[in-house]
């Protein structure tokens, strides 16, 4: 269409368009003064072009389709910017900032002049180039697409008939500043919540003197609907409120009694004689029996118990360094599933006293524990010398044995060994020595060879000797023992040749125990040759150190429990190993057993310790420092406990024995430190950073981990593999910790 046009109509149209895309590109580049500048100087500074258009008027080409009353914009010219008449750099910084200070002050005194005088209702007082509420349908259109000047005052006028007047006291508030109606509205709400808040406390306690006898004697309620809005706020509240803790049940007379033999027996440990060195080989060939060994013969033929009745039973003696305590446990365990009533005399305990004596698998109840202190003590109070704690404790198991007519007494020999109170049965047939170490209180000696030649002095003639332990020089001194009493000594075959030779056993033997693992071997040749012996049928052939397993021991290995010894309890977020391992040789078989179990697991690994005393404390911690690595090491003292109950929450004690407690607890808390200090130590010497965390108690420990770690991620759950070892006293008070927060859990879900 442009084409066929003539070429005067199509100048026109390009004249036409390059006129009007002028005017839009330079709208908002140039102000309104600047455009009626610009053709005033157009008008006294005509170009040539514009000249020569006036002087021949008949040539220039008619323009057609022009809009009527449309301006004609010339072509504009940049405006000068204003010159200032400045001589340097600080005059011009000078004007600047006195003319910014002018500018401010005049804000301020419009500002004052505006609050002073009352605000005009109606917009027009507004200037009409700033009303931008009338002149925003116009704002930016060409004048000759606007409405007319009568039309556009008729719009304004129906505007204002339209608006609403303002009330006086929305102008008021308007008139005040943003600060003051957030503060008034603060206040004001601040005001409503305390008066609500006293309202609900009240109306609190007004019902809840009224619903006290209702709370034991279950009521049926009323829907929440049909309730005032006042009993509605109270059962909110009391909704919200956490439960109360139960109080402790009361102890029964027989608890009671039982605390108070303990308390007396505990008296008797200030007859402990000290320890000493090894026997030497020079004094073991010596026929004197030993002091401690008459002396307690002497209490038992005191109370009533003749050497004729002890010399009747039989009896399996267990010596050793380590392993001790779980071999007798063992023993137990493959002669009662082959029907044998078995008593067991082992120690330490983990919870309560009575621990040590068992019977047919169960610990000497307390009421028979009580029954028999107090017999056995009125017939040695007048005894001089006194009685020590472990011999007072060995009168009671031989008796405890014979009344429950045992078949078998199963005894722990302690770290004296030949010298020791509880070898007073020279008549035992079979005799086994469990693993062999440094001891922890250097009673012994320092040279392995010398605790070898302590243990091996309880062999006796007749007797069949079994041993596990794998050191060349204790071997060779065992053998030597052994040649001189003229006895035998059995090495026991390895726990993997039991494996082996039993593969319908493969998976039970496979994940048994790590108890049984070490000293089970042991335990298994024991019981056997006591069946050898008295219960021939159940091991009919089966030969000395065979890897056999009869029914009744496969039954016994899988029937096997020890509490505290590489023992697995979970809770919550928590995979608790644990293991009191107080010694070298079992602190490294407590890291190889938690290594195995968790090199799988991609969980944090978290280390709890504490130790009783000070000895080789920073050695246990390099040692399970090895090939391990933990993100927190957390160190707590060692709780004092009491047959199962921490010292701090017994009731009813004397200032003496307070002050004891709290004496106690800050030793304890000084050692914790000590122990914290070693493994930071160590950190330093490795290279790596100190992540160990001091806690005033087990439980703030794992309160601390949970805090820690216990934000879960939707749809994941973060598990942490935390190591318990160190002490028995932790161990225990771990295991009691996490029962008790089972039994709440269990006592809230049911």
């Amino acid at each position: 269409m442009f084409l066929l046009k003539s070429p005067v109509n199509r100048l026109g149209l390009l004249r036409q368009r390059i006129s009007t895309l002028q005017y839009r590109n330079h709208f908002f580049k140039w102000s309104p003064k600047a455009l009626k500048s610009s053709q005033k100087m157009k008008a006294t500074n005509p170009t040539a072009r514009d000249k020569s258009v006036e002087t021949n008027p008949t040539k220039q080409p008619p323009i057609l389709d022009e809009i009527p009353n449309e301006p004609k914009i010339s072509k504009m010219k940049a405006v000068q910017p204003p010159s200032f008449n400045i001589k340097d750099q600080r005059d011009k910084w000078l004007a600047k900032v006195q003319g910014g200070k002018r500018k401010s002050n005049g804000l301020a005194e419009a500002n004052r002049a505006t609050i002073n005088q009352p605000r005009q209702a109606s917009p027009s007082a507004m200037p009409a180039h700033l009303n931008m509420e009338s002149n925003s349908q116009s704002f930016g259109m060409p004048k000759s697409f606007q409405p007319p000047a009568w039309q556009q005052q008729q719009q304004q006028q129906q505007q204002k008939n339209q608006m609403p007047e303002k009330d006086s006291s929305k102008g008021s508030a308007e008139r005040s500043s943003w600060v003051n109606r957030m503060h008034g509205a603060q206040q004001s709400k601040q005001a409503k919540w305390v008066q609500d808040m006293k309202a609900k406390q009240q109306a609190l306690c007004d019902i809840q003197p009224q619903n006290m006898p209702q709370i034991k004697i279950p009521m049926p309620q009323k829907p929440l609907a049909t309730m005032p809005a006042t009993a509605k706020a109270v059962a909110a509240a009391a909704a919200a409120e956490p439960a109360v803790e139960e109080p402790p049940e009361p102890k029964t007379p027989e608890r009671l009694a039982y605390l108070e033999t303990v308390k007396l027996l505990n008296n008797y440990q200030i007859h402990e004689p000290t320890a000493g060195r090894a026997q030497t080989k020079a004094s073991s060939h010596s026929d004197k029996t030993e002091p401690n060994i008459e002396h307690t013969l002497l209490c038992l033929s005191q109370t009533g118990f003749q050497r004729e009745q002890l010399e009747r039973m039989p009896v399996i003696q267990v010596a050793g360094t380590k392993g001790r305590g779980s071999t007798c446990l063992l023993v137990e365990a493959i002669l009662r599933a082959h029907g044998v009533k078995t008593g067991v005399f082992c120690a330490p305990h983990l919870f309560l006293t009575n621990e040590r004596i068992r019977i047919d698998g169960e610990p000497l109840p307390e009421e028979q524990f009580t029954q028999l202190f107090g017999e056995l003590h009125e017939k040695l109070v007048d005894m001089q010398p006194p009685p020590s704690y472990t011999k007072l404790l060995t009168v009671m198991a031989f008796h405890a044995f014979h009344n429950a007519k045992v078949d078998v007494a199963i005894v722990e020999v302690g770290s004296g060994c030949a010298s020791d109170c509880t070898n007073i049965t020279s008549h035992a047939r079979t005799i086994g020595i469990s693993s062999l170490g440094w001891e922890q209180s250097f009673s012994l000696s320092n040279s392995m060879r010398d605790i070898a030649w302590a243990k091996a002095a309880i062999m006796k003639p007749e007797a069949s000797v079994y041993t596990s332990a794998n050191q060349p020089e204790c071997c060779e001194v065992l053998s030597q023992r052994a040649k001189q009493v003229g006895v035998q000594l059995n090495r026991v075959p390895n726990y993997v040749d039991y494996i082996e030779a039993n593969m319908e056993c493969k998976k039970l033997l496979s994940g048994a125990n790590y108890s049984v693992k070490l000293n089970g071997s042991l335990a298994i040749q024991l019981a056997y040759d006591y069946l050898r012996r008295y219960n021939p049928e159940y091991v009919v052939g089966v030969d000395h150190n065979s890897v056999q397993l009869t029914p009744g021991a496969t039954r016994g290995l899988e029937m096997f429990e020890q509490r505290g010894q590489f023992e697995l309890m979970k809770y919550d977020i928590f995979n608790v190993y644990l293991d009191s391992a107080d010694t070298l040789e079992s602190m490294m078989m407590c890291r190889e057993w938690f290594y195995t179990r968790t090199r799988s697991s991609r969980s944090p690994k978290i280390l709890l310790f504490s130790k009783v005393n000070e000895f080789n404390a920073k050695d246990l911690l390099t040692i399970l420092r090895h090939n391990m690595r933990f993100e927190e090491a957390g160190f707590v003292p060692s709780p004092n406990c009491f047959e199962g109950e921490l010292m701090e929450e017994q009731e009813s004690l004397d200032k003496e024995s307070q002050d004891a407690i709290n004496w106690h607890s800050m030793e304890e808390l000084q050692r914790a430190r000590r122990n914290a200090s070693n493994w930071r130590s160590l950190c330093e010497e490795n290279g790596t950073r100190d992540n160990s965390h001091m806690s005033i108690s087990i439980q703030a420990f794992f309160d601390h981990l949970k805090e820690k770690y216990g934000k879960q991620r939707y749809g994941m759950r973060n598990e942490l593999d935390v190591l318990v070892t160190g002490s028995r006293e932790l161990v225990a008070g771990t295991i009691q910790l996490i029962q008790k927060l089972k039994d709440k859990d269990f006592g809230k879900w049911r």
